[in-house]
């Protein structure tokens, strides 16, 4: 089997400063790892905030740290360094290749939609400890063929409320369910697409997706990474 990443972003319309941050890393031990960091500070969307917190995270995961140890370390060294200031909306999607499984970690009550293909059906993860935020919830699941997972940010979860037309999300995912040759970059790109489109194609904030699959080999093992970056 292989492991398919897709990312796809978008700014928040006509603002000059974002909260987003989004990266990949290899784990030492065999895997990938997918970051997801949204940062504020005083009440204001940081990019800093989130910049600082994504790379942290991702240098514990390098040294070999697990996700929830990592998560926990970074969110409390935010707390005292910016004195409660600062917040940090974390959610971490690795496939660890030694443990066989795909581990979600996440600190907010953002959904994460889990497709099973082969099952035709999907599921929803959301929630986090109220009590203490720096808690965040760990799940694991076991590596299988045809298992897709979207973790999206705060932007494309609340797309539409403004409006008065959230996203429906049984539909989207029918859809996506229905459509049996979808790429992830075309998954990631038809989520984000129907949340831009909900806000009338003016984004009220930023918005981030990010699709992992599971799926059977195909060819030879090569890897591939590849980049859009519009300036």
């Amino acid at each position: 089997m292989e492991i398919q990443i897709a990312i796809a972003k978008v700014d928040r319309f006509s603002s000059p400063e974002q909260g987003d941050q989004v990266e990949i890393v290899e784990r030492p031990n065999g895997g990938v790892s997918v970051i997801l960091g949204e940062g504020k500070l005083n009440g204001n969307r940081s990019r800093f905030v989130a910049r600082k917190a994504v790379h942290r995270v991702l240098s514990l995961l390098l040294e070999g740290i697990h996700d929830g140890a990592a998560s926990r370390a970074v969110l409390s060294a935010l707390k005292t360094e910016y004195h409660n200031e600062a917040e940090l909306s974390l959610s971490i999607l690795s496939c660890d290749l030694e443990s066989e499984t795909l581990v979600l970690t996440k600190n907010n009550d953002l959904p994460v939609i889990m497709i099973r293909k082969s099952e035709g059906s999907y599921t929803s993860y959301e929630g986090r400890d109220e009590v203490n935020p720096l808690q965040p919830n760990v799940y694991q699941f076991p590596i299988e063929n045809n298992f897709i997972i979207i973790m999206f940010s705060d932007g494309v979860a609340t797309a539409g409320w403004d409006c008065s037309q959230p996203l429906e999300w049984s539909s989207l995912m029918e859809s996506v369910l229905d459509e049996q040759e979808l790429t992830v970059h075309e998954i990631a790109d038809q989520v984000l697409n129907q949340a831009i489109a909900q806000d009338l194609g003016q984004p009220h904030d930023d918005m981030a997706v990010v699709v992992v699959q599971v799926g059977r080999k195909t060819g030879k093992p090569i890897r591939r990474m590849s980049l859009t970056l519009p300036l």
